[in-house]
């Protein structure tokens, strides 16, 4: 009997077409894969790939030169050695950054401070020492095949020629913080890279800071520069001229230097009073950048910030004062203008006069007698001014204050946009600001302290010589500009000005034409025999001045500052200056002689030392 065959079994076709379309789905996501990897990102892992075996090596750009109106260079960058590591090539390694601390003297903390913290890999060389010296440099050298990713070569470092005459002015420069750092990555900064920090160098940080060039070069596995491939200049900052004097700015600086060597420091101040143009900006003490152009070490950062004279404060704009007679100048304009006196008006000046049972004296004792208002200018009378308060008012003499600009900032260029401010308001008070500041009430006292530059009106020199450069030009604020032009390179190697800054006029003074020559009458007086000022004359100009004496207590005892404003020459002014001395003395002592040597170094006139005159203003 035949065996019959039963059929074969028929397959499962459910599991061939899921197993066909593993299959398919593998061979798609195979096939999108090497799309996604040679296509779509095929340029990105391409130079991924390329960076494993080539580097980009920055070389920075100098920073732009800063100038005086002459051309006179007074900051500039000249190379230095610099010790850079690559970011990602020392944390493959601990031992990289040992041994690098330890040939530098230093600790692997300090270094690694230096470097960014984030999990990102950052091949951009991080300068972690500069101005290193010879015997350094070949140390590491010799350590070559133990320290990938370590640099060390030539790069232009800050320099500074003036050292502290320009301290306030230029300012610092400094390791660009975290925070700015992520805002300013676009304008080519990376981590460790200096930038301004303060003054000029802050101010027009965008412009002084260049265009990095860099060189590519192949590495090795660990990281070990090789043969160069390719390489592009960098392009220098651009160079930014100051309106700057060097001869007036100099002359300030060693007149109040000998001051401040006494303990006594001072600020003086010089303005174009036709623009606005600053001749001259000095704060003593100061300081010196070149401190601040590799990164200032502890001792000498402790030894600025607690030396008593306090040299990081810049007293010719970032300090108010109590302006004193100088101010009488605002009192006696608020007087002519308003009416409230002419100028035949005549007060006797007995030497005192009494506020209730209060005296209030003049500062010459027995008195000036009968004064009119050049008179009264001439010899700083207290007692005529303390009447012309009286006349006024508080109100009327804070109004004209402001209208001179006090009580608020000049705006000078010393300052980034959007930056805290450097520079201080001063007080204009009033009895409403006494009151809403719990000082209590406003009194006879405060209306006649307040006209001769006392009570608790505070000013700043710069302020102050912008009043001296107002009467002077007949009326005009300007508002003080450190810089003239900006001026960049081209393409060929060649220059072209980006910037021309403009006068920026603030507001204007109303004088009447009676007012202005009264005033303007008064100040050449004083520079004249019987003046508080006659024996601070230079040969062969015409200076208009007024002296100041303000007193203030400070830590329980009183002490007089010395102020002086003026312009010359007073036929057609070219020069306003402010000097204070902070506790020097009086002000036809102290400031006046030294504000005749601004003006000598101005005008080039080399006189002989003003003969020393005790004065009471």
């Amino acid at each position: 009997m035949a065996m019959v065959q039963p059929p074969d079994p028929v397959p499962n076709l459910t599991r061939v077409r899921i197993l066909t379309a593993v299959i398919v789905a593998g061979l798609l996501g195979l096939v999108a894969r090497l799309w996604y990897l040679q296509i779509a990102h095929g340029a990105e892992y391409r130079r991924l790939s390329e960076g494993n075996h080539t580097r980009l090596i920055r070389r920075l750009a100098p920073r732009g030169l800063i100038t005086d109106h002459t051309g006179h260079i007074l900051a500039s960058s000249r190379p230095k050695i610099v010790v850079s590591i690559v970011p990602a090539e020392a944390k493959k390694d601990p031992g990289v950054l040992q041994l690098l601390a330890r040939l530098l003297g230093r600790t692997p903390t300090e270094l690694e401070a230096v470097l960014p913290h984030d999990k990102v890999p950052h091949y951009d060389p991080v300068r972690v020492a500069l101005d290193v010296d010879v015997a350094t440099a070949t140390r590491i050298e010799e350590h070559r095949l133990d320290l990938p990713g370590v640099s060390v070569g030539p790069e232009p470092i800050r320099y500074y020629p003036q050292g502290p005459v320009y301290g306030h002015i230029l300012g610092q420069i400094g390791q660009i913080p975290p925070d700015e750092l992520m805002q300013r990555r676009d304008q080519g900064y990376r981590p460790g890279d200096f930038c301004g920090r303060l003054g000029i160098e802050r101010a027009y940080d965008s412009v002084l800071h260049g265009k990095d060039g860099g060189m590519l070069v192949e590495v090795d596995a660990r990281g070990r520069a090789g043969a160069e491939i390719s390489s592009f200049d960098p392009v220098p900052g651009a160079r930014v001229e100051l309106t700057v004097d060097a001869r007036v700015q100099q002359a300030a600086y060693d007149e109040l230097a000998v001051w401040a060597a006494r303990g006594h420091p001072g600020a003086a101040v010089a303005l174009d009073p036709r623009t606005g143009a600053v001749l001259a900006l000095v704060s003593v003490p100061s300081f010196d950048p070149n401190q601040f152009a590799t990164g200032i070490n502890a001792s000498n950062w402790n030894a600025l910030r607690n030396d008593p004279l306090k040299p990081l404060i810049n007293r010719a704009s970032g300090s108010a004062y109590a302006p004193g007679s100088t101010f009488k100048l605002i009192t006696a304009t608020a007087g002519l203008c308003s009416g409230r006196i002419t100028p035949q008006d005549r007060v006797y000046c007995s030497g005192v006069i009494y506020l209730g049972r209060w005296p209030k004296r003049c500062h010459k004792a027995s008195g000036h007698g009968s004064v009119d208002m050049v008179r009264a200018i001439q010899v700083s009378c207290d007692i005529y001014f303390y009447r012309l308060g009286q006349r006024l008012g508080p109100d009327l003499m804070a109004q004209w204050a402001r209208t001179f600009g006090l009580g608020k900032r000049t705006g000078i260029d010393l300052v980034r946009p959007g930056d805290p401010p450097v520079e201080r308001a001063g007080v204009v008070p009033s009895p409403e600001w006494k009151r809403k500041r719990g000082y209590g009430p406003w009194v006879g006292g405060d209306t006649v302290d307040f006209a001769i530059g006392q009570a608790m009106l505070a000013c700043t020199p710069l302020q102050m010589c912008n009043v001296a450069a107002a009467i002077a030009n007949g009326g005009t604020l300007y508002r003080p500009q450190l810089v003239s032009r900006i001026v960049g390179t081209t393409e060929e190697g060649g220059t072209k000005v980006i910037q021309t800054l403009q006068p920026q006029v603030l507001g204007h003074i109303p004088f009447t034409p009676e007012a202005l020559q009264v005033v303007r009458e008064g100040m050449l007086q004083v520079m004249r025999p019987g003046g508080t000022a006659s024996h601070a004359t230079l040969p062969g100009v015409t200076i208009a001045g007024k002296t100041g004496t303000a007193q203030q207590r400070i830590r329980g005892k009183m002490v007089n500052h010395a102020w002086f404003v003026g312009y010359a020459p007073a036929e057609n002014p070219s020069m306003a200056v402010c000097v204070f001395v902070e506790g020097g003395g009086h002000g036809g002592t102290v400031a006046a002689p030294i504000a005749r040597k601004m003006f000598g170094a101005y005008f080039n006139i080399h006189a002989p030392a003003a003969a020393t005159v005790h004065t009471t203003d």
